[in-house]
């Protein structure tokens, strides 16, 4: 049982990693090494994130907010 929630839990941390993957078009990552590459992934997600707040809310809500 606990290894089917598991599986689970990683098939839900894939679609992430594959939607952000997707929107930049990366197949692969670039950097090497663990530090480079978390901060690479880290970069693709908060690019991510600010393009579909821009989409939700608009960039003039967005820069109020700011």
């Amino acid at each position: 049982m606990y290894s089917q929630h598991s599986d689970f839990y990683e098939f839900l941390d894939e679609i992430s990693f594959g939607t952000v993957k997707w929107y930049h078009g990366a197949h692969y990552l670039l950097c090497k090494g663990k530090e480079k590459a978390s901060a690479e992934l880290g970069l693709s997600f908060l690019a991510y994130n600010i393009r579909r707040a821009i989409n939700m809310v608009g960039v003039k809500k967005l820069i109020a907010a700011m």
